[in-house]
């Protein structure tokens, strides 16, 4: 059974319903064409200046990257960080009510707050030195009194399993694995048995300029290379409720969160 799609975004209950159930639900063209035209014109223009902070292929040695910041390919960005106060552009879609709405639903509170520690990023897979990420939970690494967290992942593009679309496994938010089920980085095993009927379940949806994937920070998610002649732009942000604090001297709590109040 397919990811559930909306591009009726009215009914808040079923695309609740659907996130509970899944862990994940694509939005279809939930941001219009002049906004996601705004977002990726200001997000190419920040990849021109390279200013920091930003994360390099070769600084995180996943499979394909460039070996080092030497190596043809070394400079090769793999995302942007600090997306939210780079330009109000950014920080108007990361606060905009409708968004805010639907993660609240998700969320089960008014009180949302965005971390400015994990995501808020702009994802970028490059044709020729992208790398493969492998199959994880992003709480692998985020400290918070509670795993429950959002993410939206906006597409800027077309996005597809060729050029390194994220892929999932629904319903995967609500599984438990045995500690050997992972390796030294927290990646899943996916010949490990109690994996590979997990696995099996994995989707590569396609996106499309304007689409969103909201996402459970304990759902499985992957991504390959970019094996085509484009680069891949994605702009992902991710909420927690306000009340669902980072722990202390944890890299979750570095960074001051954005909050705001929503209507319910």
């Amino acid at each position: 059974m397919a990811i559930i799609s909306f591009s009726d975004f009215s009914d808040v209950n079923a695309i609740a319903a659907a996130f509970a159930h899944d862990g994940v639900v694509i939005l279809r063209g939930f941001a219009p064409a002049d906004q996601v035209a705004a977002i990726r014109a200001e997000a190419m223009r920040q990849l021109e200046l390279r200013l920091p902070p930003l994360e390099l292929e070769a600084e995180l040695g996943y499979p394909g990257a460039p070996k080092s910041g030497d190596e043809q390919g070394g400079s090769t960005i793999r995302r942007l960080r600090g997306m939210a106060t780079r330009d109000p552009v950014f920080m108007d879609w990361a606060g905009q009510a409708s968004v805010l709405q639907l993660i609240g639903q998700l969320l089960g509170c008014a009180e949302i707050t965005l971390t400015q520690a994990h995501h808020n990023s702009l994802m970028t897979k490059q044709p020729s030195f992208s790398s493969d990420t492998l199959w994880h939970r992003d709480v692998r690494y985020w400290r918070f009194a509670r795993p429950e967290l959002v993410s939206s992942w906006l597409a800027l593009g077309d996005e597809s399993p060729a050029n390194g679309g994220l892929g999932f496994i629904p319903g995967s938010h609500l599984a438990a694995f045995p500690e050997d089920a992972f390796d030294e980085r927290e990646f899943l095993l996916p010949t490990h048995p109690a994996a590979v009927s997990w696995v099996e379940k994995a989707q590569f949806p396609t996106l499309s300029a304007g689409d969103v994937v909201l996402f459970d920070a304990r759902t499985f998610h992957a991504a390959s290379r970019n094996s085509t002649t484009q680069t891949k732009y994605s702009l992902v942000f991710s909420y927690h409720a306000s009340d669902n604090l980072p722990q202390s001297g944890s890299r979750s709590a570095s960074l001051p969160g954005i909050s705001w109040s929503i209507e319910r």
